[in-house]
Parts: structure tokens; sequence; C-alpha cells
């Protein structure tokens, strides 16, 4: 039995520029995952098992390039391990490497207890832990960035409007500096190509550092209790795109901020971090004013305001519109009364810490 498990992710900063390809972002892995076992089967098939969506696992057997699983209803939701399967295998496929049958389980805890989202990056995550289950099991040795690049494109077969942020972190973990990659280059060479020379080649906008944060400077994460659309909230900027003044204004600005936010971790700078932080909120508050619905929620604003007069730097954190905000705090403030007064609003603290890797 081989066990792998993919990390959930918190953008600190960059989000909504992100989505262009050049822009970088801040993103955290934080300690709830997604894990994934895979074991030899015995039988002329293999089986999915997802002990989150359903109880029984169920049998499949490839179709030309295609996994095809016996229940139909189950295939849609397990739609993310299905295509990620289908990439890997493409891959395996051309370097001349045996298919065999398997036993694959996922296991997730990057939602509550009653199934409530946090807004971690689970469909990430579920695509990295196949990804790198896969890699073990077939001994295929590949870097990170080429198991990016593979989880990267079963996310662009399945939806496009993702940064695939949650991604690289998943991938990398810690602290890291992210920007995306031109996606109508990376269609047009998914389409023309080999899946071992779209691996190969350098992706325009692709930028993964990462980050070593300031000595004593700690994260805190509240969680609103409410899940956020991305999808809606991803497309509503979509809509905001069609001011080139006001988005290329909120673009650069953004940029700036975050490039200064990068040389602060560089620099050892905690104060310059909290700073840039702030800034970004003022950014995206900026966006806020101009959108049909709430970034920065209710909530959310409670969430910063505590966390601002107890001497932390808070912001929202990814899409908005609900999930959770961050505190960026020096270790010596007393972060249990951000958490006390985060509970009397209705902010639900989440004392996860930032995972390293295994």
């Amino acid at each position: 039995m081989i066990q792998v498990k993919a990390p959930g992710k918190l953008y600190i900063a960059g989000e909504y520029a992100v989505t262009e390809p050049g822009y970088k972002s801040v993103l955290i892995a934080v300690d709830r995952f997604v894990t994934a076992s895979i074991e030899d089967s015995n039988a002329p098939q293999g089986t999915i098992h997802s002990k989150t969506l359903h109880h029984d696992p169920v049998t499949f057997q490839r179709r030309e390039d295609q996994i095809v699983v016996s229940d139909v209803h189950a295939a849609k939701q397990l739609k993310y391990v299905i295509t990620a399967i289908e990439v890997f295998e493409q891959y395996v496929r051309s370097n001349h490497i045996s298919l065999k049958h398997f036993n694959l389980t996922i296991d997730s805890n990057l939602d509550d207890a009653n199934g409530h989202k946090y807004g971690l990056g689970s469909s990430a995550a579920v695509l990295v832990s196949v990804v790198k289950v896969l890699n073990e099991f077939y001994e295929t040795h590949l870097s990170n960035l080429y198991i990016y690049k593979l989880a990267v494109i079963a996310n662009m077969k399945l939806q496009s409007l993702s940064s695939c942020g949650d991604i690289a972190v998943s991938i990398y973990t810690g602290w890291l500096a992210y920007s995306t990659f031109d996606h109508e280059w990376v269609s047009q060479q998914i389409e023309d190509t080999s899946v071992n020379e779209v691996l190969n080649k350098n992706w325009p906008g692709l930028h993964i550092e990462p980050l070593q944060p300031p000595e004593n400077m700690e994260v805190l994460i509240g969680w609103t209790g409410s899940p956020a659309s991305s999808h809606h909230l991803v497309s509503e900027v979509k809509r905001l795109k069609s001011d080139p003044t006001f988005y290329g204004k909120f673009l650069e600005r953004s940029h700036l901020c975050v490039e200064k936010l990068i040389h602060a971790f560089k620099t050892n700078h905690i104060k310059g971090v909290q700073q840039m932080i702030r800034t970004n909120r003022e950014i995206i508050q900026s966006m806020d004013k101009e959108a049909t619905i709430d970034i920065e929620t209710a909530h959310l604003k409670v969430l910063c305001s505590v966390a601002e007069k107890y001497g932390g730097a808070a912001k929202t954190s990814g899409a908005g519109g609900g999930d959770c905000g961050i505190t960026i705090i020096n270790s010596d403030v007393n972060k249990k009364l951000i958490y006390q007064e985060w509970l009397e609003n209705e902010v639900k603290p989440l004392e996860f810490n930032i995972y390293h890797g295994q």
C-alpha cells in the first residue's frame, strides 16, 4: 500500500490579479489534507473509492484513453479523480510503461465535520494527491514541476478559470510566491503536442518560488461559516475587465504590492509584510466597490477590524464573498484575545498550521 497526502491552501495576497499570467500572488499550504492510497488489484479491473463522496468503491476499466467507471452517478462525482488518472496514464503510455490495475482510495479532511467547505482548494488537492500517488505507484520519479504540470493539464480539461496557484502550493507546500502561465498557450500545446512535450516546455508567465517568512511571524485564520462561490466571483471580475482603465490600474497596484510583500519576506521584515497586507486589502476593496457582489462580506469586515484592533494586519483570503480571512501577527501578540472576539462575532478560528511537506 502506497499513501500520499496533498495539503489544502489559503491565499495571503494577490488574489484576482493572479488569474492573469505573470502577476504574482503569495499562498500557504495548511495542515489539512486529501489523502490518496493505492495498491495493486488482483482482479482484471481496478476500483476507485472516495470516502468523502460515497460509501462503496466503484470498479473501472480502460476504454481506449478513457477511464470508464461502473456507476454513472459516481463518475460525475469522481470527475477530478478520473481526469487525473487519464492524464497521468497518457504520460505513462507515451513513455512505453505498461498500465496496471489498481485500487485507489481518496479521503479528505479539508471540510468541517458537517461537510461545509472552508475554501482550502479541495479540487486541486484531489488532483495533486492522485498524480502524486500514481507517480509513486508507477515509479516514474517525476519532479515537483512535472507533477504540477500534469495536475494542471487535468484541471484545464475540467475548467478554465483557475490560476492553479492552489495546485502549486499543494505540491511545493510552505509559503509560495506564484504567478500563473499563459493559459491559451498551454491549451494550444495540449491540443497540438504530446503530454511529454507539454511537460518539457517552459510555460510562459509561470513563476513558482518558495519563500521563507520573517522570524516571529504567525498567520491566524478565521472562517465566516459561509462558502464562497469562486466561480461566480471570478466571473464578476471578468465583467470588470471590460473597463480596461480600472482593471489595468488594479493589476498594476496589485503587482507592485505583491513584489514589495515578497521583498519584505526576503529581508525578514515583518512590519513590511503587514504594511503590504493592509495595502492589498485596500486594493481588493477598490475592486469590491465596482463589483455587484460583496468580496469583503460583513463577517469578513468584522474579522479584519478585530484583528487590526490587536495589532494584526488582516484581509480576505482567496476570492472573498465568504470563506476565510487571514491575519498576520507578531508571535508576541495574544492571539487568544483575537480568537475570543472573533467567536463573539460568529467568526470561527481555524487553528491550522502551515504545512512544510512530509
